[in-house]
C-alpha cells in the first residue's frame, strides 16, 4: 500500500528506523508545555547583529586605500579631461602646420638655364640661405632603397601601426619617469613623431615639459595618420630631416655628398644618407667617416634582416669604401655662387619687393625660402668661357699694377702692407684717425648680351671668386664712360638728326679757343689760387683760360678738316665735341638717359657736352647697362637688360615676368649708319682697335674705346651679330694706371684683346651671320676733300654709306692734290699702323 501526501503530492519513503535528536525534542515539548499554562509576553526587540571585531590598524589600512584609489580615480579623469582640453587647445593652430597637401617648408630657389647645345631646360644654381637648404622630392623620385632604409631603423612598424607605437611608447615612459627598466634611454618615435618634430619644432626633451610635448605630439600623430596616407607621410618626412650644415631633405643630401639626383642614388648611398640623420656631428661624412660606414652597415643589416634586401646585396653593399662627390672632383662642390647668379638674385630681390611691398631683407628670406624656379637668360658655355678667361691666369690678359692704397679699416681679404720689423705700416691723422696700407691691384669687369636684351654672361671681378654675392663690378658698380659715349649720344644723334653724314668734314680744332675765355684752366687756377673766383673775376687772369677740349696726348688738334667717319675711328674728341654742340647736350644727355636707360647720369651735374661726349660723369654707367646701350646698332631696337625669363612658384605658377621693355631707339637706317662708322674702329687701319676684331669665320663686328682722364677707367664695347659685350679695366678706387704700369700697358687695347679672346672661343661654333641691312641705307662714292658726293673732277674718292633720305649734295669744287698727314695718336692711346691721312685715298674703307 502506498500512501499519498495530503497535498497530493507523493513523498519520498522514509527509511526504516529514524533517528531523533533527542534533545531537540525535549525542548520543543517543554515548550509547547509551558505555553498551554502561562500568560502570553510581549516580544522582545530584536538585538541587531553584531559584527566579527577587526584590528583597528588594518581596519585603518583598508580604508585608506579605498580613499586613495577613489580620490586616484577621481584625479584621474579630471587629468585625462584636463589633457585632452590641453592637447586641443595647444593644438588648436595646428591646421596650416601639418597641411601635408599644402606643405610650406622652407625650400630653396633653384634657377634653370637653357642649354646651349640641346636646348633643354638644366639646374644652373640654387639659391640657399645661412639656414635652410632644401629641394623638394616627390616619393616617386625616391628609391624604395632609401625609403626602405629610414623605415627598417627608425620605425619597422610604420606600415601598420596608427602613427603612435603605445608599447614602445609607454615603456620609454616608464624607464624615464618611474624605474630604470632598460640601461639607456629609450627613443619610441615614429616617423608620424618625427615628422612633427621637424614640421612644429616642438623639441622640449625632458621634466614637465617633455612629457607634455609628448602628449602634444602622439595627439597629433594620431591625427596625422588619420588624415593622411602613410605615403604622404613618407614623402613628407624624407623631405623635412635635416643632414649636415644648412642642407634639408635627401633630394638635397644627393645632390651634397654624391653630386646626385636622388633617383639615382645605390644602395650604399641609401645608407649613408640614412644613415647621417641619427647625429649629423658623430656621422658627418666628412669629418667621421668611419662613424658613417659603420652606421651605414648597420642600416644595410637591418634591411637584410626585415627582408628588404639580400644578404648578397648586403654584403655587396658593405664591402664598398665611402666615395663622395669632392673626391670625384677633386676637391669639395663650391657652395659660391656665380656673378650671373649674383646679379640675377639682385633683380628678382627689387621685383619681389615691388610686388610684395616689403622690404629687401624680407624680400631676400622670401627668395631663399620660397622654393621658386627661376629661368634664367644665363649661357652657360659662354658664362663658363667668360669665367675662365677672367681667372686672369698669370695676368694672362690684364695687367695686375699693384700699389699701396691707403684706408681705414683692413679686411681678411686684404693684402695689408708692413713694415721691416713686422708691424702693419700705419699713419695717424690730425684728427687721431689710423690710416693702414694695403696693397691693390688692377681690377676688371666684363658683361654680354644678346640683342633681345638677355644677359648671357657676368664676371665681376679678375681671379677666382670666392664669396657669394661679393662686389659685382660688371652689374652694380658706376664708372665713368669716357669715350664710349661718343656714338650712342652725339654720333648716333647727328645721324639721325640729319645733321651730319659718313662724310661731313669738321674741323679738327678747340671748339673753345683760350681766348674766348670759356673754359678754365683748373690746373692753373688751383696752383695760383684762383679757384674761388667768379667766371668774371677770373677775366683778369688770361692765363687762367685754356682750349677746350684736347685730343688725347693733350694736342688740339692740327687744324684741318676731317670726315666724320675718321674722327669716329681715331676717337678725336675735338670732332666729336663739335657734333656734340650740333646736336645739343640736353638732347643727347635725354636720349641716354631716358632712352638708352642710363639712369645712373646726374641729371643736374652731367648736362654738358663734357659729359655728354667726354665721358666725364659724376658717377658714370655700369658694364652692363653700357652693353645694354650697345645694342640699338644692331637694328635700332633697345631693350632693357635682364636677368630672366620668369619666376615660377613651388606649385609651378607663374609669380613674376621680366619687365623689359623693347621699343626702336634708333631707325633701322640710321643704326646700319652707325654700326658701319663702328665696325671702322676695328677694321680701319686708323681705328683705336685697328686689326683686333675676332676671327670668327669671317663674321664682321664692331665697337668702340673709351680712355677717362688720366686713364683711370679703360673700356671696351664691342659687338658682332650675335653679342654685345663690355669690357671695363682699372682699379676699384680710381686711380692713374700710367703711375703702376707702363703707357705702353694702360692701354684700351688690353680690353680689346681680352674681349677678341672671348668672342673667338664663343663663336667658334657658330655659323656665319651677318648684321641686318637697311633697305633705306645706300653705299656712295664721295670726295675726300669736300666731304660730298663724288663728282666727275674730285681726285680722291672713297667709299661710304648714307641714308638714301639724306644724301649729300654732289661736289663741284676745283681740287688741289691731296698731301698725307704724319703719324698721329688717337685720342684712346692707340698708334695707328699706317699713316693718318686726313683726305681718304679710297683704300681706307673699300665697301
Amino acid at each position: 500500500m502506498r500512501k499519498i501526501h495530503r497535498s497530493g503530492e507523493e513523498q519520498p519513503a522514509r527509511p526504516m528506523g529514524r533517528k531523533v535528536n533527542v534533545s531537540q525534542s525535549r525542548r520543543e515539548a517543554r515548550s509547547a508545555a509551558e505555553n498551554r499554562t502561562r500568560a502570553p509576553k510581549a516580544p522582545k526587540s530584536p538585538k541587531p547583529p553584531k559584527e566579527k571585531s577587526k584590528h583597528p590598524i588594518l581596519r585603518f589600512i583598508g580604508r585608506t586605500l579605498a580613499t586613495v584609489l577613489c580620490l586616484g580615480i577621481m584625479l584621474g579623469s579630471v587629468v585625462a579631461v584636463g589633457m585632452v582640453f590641453y592637447v586641443v587647445q595647444a593644438t588648436a593652430n595646428d591646421g596650416d602646420l601639418l597641411d601635408l597637401d599644402n606643405i610650406q617648408l622652407s625650400q630653396s630657389s633653384m634657377v634653370v638655364a637653357t642649354d646651349p647645345d640641346t636646348g633643354a631646360q638644366v639646374e644652373y644654381a640654387t639659391l640657399r640661405s645661412s639656414n635652410s637648404h632644401r629641394v623638394w622630392a616627390d616619393l616617386e623620385q625616391i628609391p624604395s632603397n632609401l625609403q626602405y632604409a629610414f623605415i627598417c631603423t627608425e620605425d619597422k612598424d610604420f606600415y601598420s601601426e596608427p602613427g603612435v607605437n603605445f608599447k614602445r611608447t609607454i615603456g620609454a615612459m616608464i624607464n624615464e619617469y618611474l624605474l630604470p627598466i632598460y640601461s639607456s634611454k629609450q627613443g619610441a618615435s615614429t616617423l608620424e613623431q618625427q615628422l612633427i618634430k621637424n614640421l612644429t619644432d616642438d623639441n622640449s626633451a625632458s621634466g614637465i615639459n617633455g612629457a607634455l610635448r609628448k602628449v602634444r605630439e602622439i595627439y597629433r600623430a594620431l591625427c596625422l595618420s588619420r588624415s593622411y596616407s602613410k605615403e604622404t607621410i613618407l614623402e613628407a618626412y624624407l623631405n623635412t630631416i635635416s643632414f649636415t650644415g644648412t642642407i634639408q631633405g635627401v633630394q638635397t643630401a644627393a645632390n651634397e655628398y654624391f653630386n646626385k639626383d636622388v633617383s639615382q642614388l645605390s644602395l650604399w648611398e641609401c645608407a649613408t644618407i640614412a644613415s647621417i640623420t641619427k647625429n649629423p656631428t658623430n656621422y658627418n661624412p666628412y669629418t667621421n667617416p668611419e662613424n658613417l660606414i659603420n652606421r651605414r652597415n648597420f642600416i644595410m643589416y637591418n634591411m637584410w634582416q626585415q627582408g628588404v634586401i639580400s644578404e648578397e646585396d648586403y654584403r655587396n653593399g658593405a664591402a664598398q669604401p665611402l666615395v663622395l662627390a669632392e673626391e670625384d672632383s677633386g676637391k669639395k662642390p663650391s657652395t659660391v655662387t656665380s656673378y650671373f647668379t649674383d646679379a640675377l638674385f639682385n633683380e628678382v630681390v627689387q621685383d619681389i619687393m615691388a610686388k610684395e611691398g616689403i622690404t629687401e631683407s624680407e624680400a631676400q628670406k622670401l627668395l631663399y625660402t620660397g622654393g621658386f624656379t627661376i629661368e634664367a637668360t644665363v649661357n652657360t658655355k659662354l658664362q663658363s668661357q667668360m669665367e675662365n678667361l677672367m681667372l686672369n691666369t698669370d695676368d694672362a690678359y690684364f695687367p695686375a699694377g699693384w700699389h699701396e692704397e691707403e684706408v681705414t679699416s683692413i679686411s681678411d681679404d686684404d693684402v695689408q702692407v708692413f713694415n721691416e720689423d713686422g708691424t702693419p705700416k700705419t699713419r695717424t691723422g690730425e684728427d687721431g684717425t689710423v690710416y693702414y696700407y694695403r696693397n691693390v691691384r688692377t681690377q676688371a669687369a666684363m658683361v654680354t648680351l644678346d640683342y633681345d636684351g638677355n644677359v648671357l654672361a657676368i664676371a665681376g671681378g679678375l681671379g677666382e671668386k670666392t664669396k657669394s654675392l661679393s662686389l659685382n663690378r660688371a652689374y652694380n658698380v658706376e664708372r665713368q664712360t669716357g669715350s664710349t659715349i661718343k656714338p650712342i649720344g652725339a654720333y648716333a644723334l647727328g645721324i639721325e638728326y640729319g645733321l651730319v653724314n659718313w662724310s661731313t668734314m669738321l674741323n679738327n680744332s678747340p671748339l673753345y679757343q683760350k681766348q674766348d675765355m670759356i673754359i678754365r684752366d683748373e690746373d692753373y687756377c688751383r696752383k695760383n689760387g684762383l679757384m674761388g673766383l667768379s667766371d668774371k673775376q677770373l677775366r683778369a687772369y688770361p692765363n687762367a683760360w685754356r682750349s677746350w677740349p684736347r685730343n688725347y696726348g693733350g694736342n688740339y688738334g692740327d687744324g684741318s678738316d676731317l670726315p666724320l667717319w675718321n674722327g669716329l675711328a681715331r676717337s678725336l674728341n675735338t670732332i666729336a665735341v663739335r657734333v656734340g654742340d650740333l646736336v645739343g647736350a640736353s638732347n643727347i644727355f635725354n636720349f641716354v638717359y631716358n632712352t638708352l636707360q642710363l639712369n645712373t647720369l646726374d641729371p643736374t651735374n652731367d648736362v654738358g657736352l663734357a659729359q655728354m661726349v667726354m665721358g666725364s660723369q659724376t658717377k658714370g654707367v655700369t658694364p652692363m647697362a653700357l652693353a645694354a646701350a650697345f645694342q640699338i646698332f644692331y637694328d635700332g631696337e633697345y631693350t632693357t637688360p635682364h636677368l630672366y625669363t620668369r619666376v615660377l612658384d613651388r606649385d609651378g605658377n607663374i609669380y613674376l615676368e621680366n619687365n623689359a621693355t623693347s621699343y626702336q631707339a634708333l631707325t633701322p637706317d640710321t643704326a646700319y649708319v652707325m654700326n658701319r662708322l663702328l665696325k671702322n674702329v676695328l677694321f680701319s687701319s686708323v681705328g683705336t682697335a685697328s686689326g683686333r676684331y675676332p676671327n670668327s669665320n669671317g663674321m664682321e663686328a664692331f665697337g668702340k674705346t673709351g680712355t677717362a682722364s688720366d686713364e683711370k677707367d679703360l673700356w671696351f664695347v664691342g659687338g658682332t651679330p650675335y653679342y654685345v659685350t663690355a669690357v671695363w679695366w682699372g682699379y676699384d678706387a680710381p686711380y692713374d694706371m700710367t703711375k703702376t704700369l707702363s703707357k705702353q700697358q694702360a692701354k684700351t687695347r688690353t680690353c680689346v684683346t681680352a674681349w677678341k679672346a672671348l668672342m673667338e672661343q664663343a663663336q667658334a661654333d657658330l655659323p656665319y651671320k651677318a648684321f641686318p641691312t637697311s633697305a633705306g641705307v645706300v653705299e656712295r662714292r664721295y670726295c675726300t676733300q669736300s666731304g660730298l658726293l663724288a663728282g666727275a673732277g674730285c681726285p680722291s674718292t672713297a667709299v661710304g654709306y648714307y641714308r638714301a633720305d639724306d644724301l649729300p649734295d654732289t661736289c663741284t669744287y676745283s681740287h688741289a692734290a691731296p698731301q698725307a698727314a704724319a703719324p698721329t695718336e688717337n685720342t684712346d692711346g692707340e698708334v695707328p699702323t699706317q699713316p693718318v691721312i686726313p683726305t681718304d685715298t679710297g683704300a681706307l674703307d673699300t665697301e
